[in-house]
């Protein structure tokens, strides 16, 4: 082969190797950005959960159920000739129970409206254990940020960050949310592309304010009855205090009741000039928003 030959050669190879090296880097940027939170995900994590914990919790009552169903049927053989003696006098007994059904279930049925709603009542706490949290498939309670920025050989692109280490409670009472207390520890805060970490750890100031809180203040108010499998759309006001500067900020939140837990979503957009972030400047990022999304996925349950 001349010496021409095996330098276009070369060239070529060389070529194909940068474009694979692209291409894969664009899979692997554009592929791993984490969709926008959703009630909907949420309440399908919650619902999931309650299937995994209702098999467990029905596994020795279906012991005792069948010695149950064994002591019945050695009563049933031994009192045979009573039932059949008394048959004249449970049949009256049935008919005044029947006359009576009306008002029965119409009290019962009023009961049980009136404690679903007051077993809202009391205080909630961020459930850590359901779930699991990757940055690409948090199925668990989280908190984050959705920036837009220009990436090199890439375009436009939406940065995403999030963290597991979620705590804090909710209270309601008489129908309405009277505090929320939550706490994001930004030190495990992670994006979709390591290289930018570490200028987002610099930018949120995570060395001398590792917590980013959220708290209430002023009481949501729930109308009417929130029942299982309804959600429920409010408007959360409050102090958000990011890199140790308090700000008010205004939060849509949905929520729904599913089983023993509440799933919460939402979402704010915050101005990173309020809580002095300066945008991180690395290599990959020609530029990005001076605003971001705050966003989170939180299920409660009673603590």
């Amino acid at each position: 082969m001349s010496p021409r030959r095996r330098t276009v050669v070369t060239v070529v190879a060389l070529l194909v190797v940068v474009a694979a090296a692209a291409a894969v880097g664009v899979w692997r940027v554009l592929g791993d950005a984490p969709e926008e939170v959703s009630l909907a995900e949420a309440v399908e994590v919650a619902e999931q959960a309650q299937e995994d914990v209702e098999p467990e919790a029905a596994t020795p009552d279906t012991g005792s159920d069948a010695r149950q169903g064994d002591d019945a049927a050695q009563d049933t053989d031994g009192s045979s000739e009573t039932s059949d003696a008394g048959d004249g006098d449970a049949g009256d007994g049935a008919g005044d129970t029947a006359s009576g059904d009306s008002g029965t279930d119409d009290d019962t049925t009023s009961d049980d409206a009136a404690t679903a709603v007051v077993e809202l009542d009391g205080t909630w706490a961020v459930d850590a254990e359901t779930g699991e949290f990757t940055l690409e498939d948090a199925t668990g309670s989280f908190a984050g940020f959705r920036v837009d920025e220009e990436l090199a050989r890439i375009g436009a692109f939406t940065a995403v960050g999030r963290t597991g280490d979620v705590s804090g409670t909710l209270v309601i009472a008489e129908e309405s949310v009277t505090s929320v207390e939550i706490e994001v520890d930004l030190t495990t805060l992670r994006t979709d592309d390591s290289r930018r970490d570490g200028a987002v750890q610099r930018a949120l100031g995570t060395s001398q304010h590792p917590t980013a809180t959220f708290s209430l203040s002023e009481e949501l108010h729930i109308e009417g009855a929130v029942e299982l499998g309804e959600s429920i759309s409010l408007m959360a006001s409050g102090d958000l205090t990011v890199n140790g500067i308090t700000q008010p900020v205004t939060i849509d939140i949905e929520a729904q009741l599913v089983g023993s837990l509440i799933a919460v979503v939402g979402s704010v957009e915050i101005t990173f000039a309020d809580f002095d972030v300066t945008v991180p400047q690395v290599p990959i990022v020609l530029s990005a928003e001076d605003h971001g999304i705050m966003e989170f996925q939180l299920l409660f349950k009673r603590s």
